[in-house]
């Protein structure tokens, strides 16, 4: 056990880590010189196992993963359909985007149609994940705004939600207002738990992030790529079909020029989402009932994301996923552009 940093008693507060196997390699030379370390499950939509590694009911936060989960109450509110959000204005409610210009006028368009602005954001600042918009903006003299902020999709989309609703809007960041607690059961149902089950903390936005066992994470993206389960009702039916097929048929909004989850969606049947330290999932649509769909999650033990691609794509080529050469190099280069090492997957 480890000591909890985050507890203030003055107590040493356990903390579970779970286990985890080394899944990607960083080679320089002819040596290894780093080992990242994780776990990650493959579930179909009915909640049977189809691969693991590590342990795959150990918790993990979200992040940003979660934000497809948080895109569906704006089709199942009725928002989407009152205000005309369009299939690529729901997918920037569902994306880390990069803030290039599209994925702003996206933004904005939500928040017009909704009757709110830019300073309704609560989503905080920092500089545009795209280098050259974020050159283009330091060359103006402008400071980031939260527009700027890879959530600001999200962020627009529940606001629209509250909008729609009568909420508050100065309170829709609140983990007991009705929108978070609105959330907080609609993951719970994508991913087969019980409210209670899904631990809450704070995400860097400023909205609450969502943890829950790793295995359940796959559950939900197995039913976002078959559609939904049984159980559901028909409104959350309609909105997972709805969020699956506009981020299939918006990549580029869903994260921006030469981004992994853009260039993944693009070159394959999957749909595809990563999040802060670590964290990645995906989920083949299925085509028919000997190919059903499936839902694969991972975590980066210690949240690197260059970890993510060559691992992923490792586990995903074994269910059969291809994609271009390109994707599969991960080439490290000096400050010369020439290449003097490889990331390349521990997981077989």
């Amino acid at each position: 056990m480890q000591p909890d940093p985050t507890a203030n008693d003055g107590s040493t507060a356990p903390l579970e880590v779970p286990f985890d196997a080394p899944i990607a390699t960083v080679w320089r030379g002819d040596l290894a010189e780093s080992v990242h370390r994780g776990r990650h499950a493959v579930r179909d939509a009915h909640g049977e196992t189809l691969d693991s590694l590590g342990d795959p009911s150990g918790y993990v936060h979200l992040r940003s993963v979660a934000k497809p989960f948080q895109g569906l109450p704006l089709v199942f509110s009725g928002a989407a359909e009152a205000f005309g959000i369009s299939g690529e204005e729901l997918a920037v409610a569902c994306a880390s985007h990069s803030a290039e210009p599209r994925h702003l006028a996206a933004v904005r368009s939500i928040l017009r149609k909704a009757g709110l602005s830019e300073d309704d954001l609560q989503s905080g600042a920092h500089p545009p994940m795209h280098a050259p918009t974020a050159a283009r903006l330091v060359k103006g003299g402008e400071e980031p705004r939260p527009i700027h902020g890879n959530c600001s999709g999200k962020h627009a989309g529940m606001l629209a939600v509250c909008a729609h609703a009568g909420w508050d809007l100065a309170e829709y960041r609140d983990p007991e207002g009705p929108l978070q607690r609105l959330v907080r059961r609609t993951v719970a149902k994508l991913c087969g738990l019980e409210p209670g089950d899904v631990k809450l903390a704070g995400d860097g936005c400023g909205v609450p992030v969502f943890a829950l066992p790793l295995e359940n994470l796959a559950l939900g993206f197995a039913r976002f790529g078959a559609g939904g389960a049984e159980e559901f009702p028909e409104d959350l039916l309609e909105a997972v079909r709805k969020v699956r097929e506009a981020m299939r048929a918006h990549p580029y909004m869903v994260a921006g020029t030469g981004r992994f989850d853009t260039r993944l969606i693009k070159a394959t049947d999957l749909i595809a989402k990563s999040g802060a330290e670590g964290v990645f999932a995906a989920a083949s649509l299925g085509s028919s009932d000997t190919e059903p769909a499936w839902g694969f999650a991972i975590k980066v033990s210690d949240g690197a994301g260059r970890a993510i691609a060559p691992a992923a794509l490792a586990v995903l080529a074994a269910r059969g996923v291809q994609v271009p050469a390109e994707m599969r190099v991960g080439t490290l280069t000096d400050l010369h552009g020439k290449a003097v090492g490889r990331i390349v997957p521990a997981v077989r």
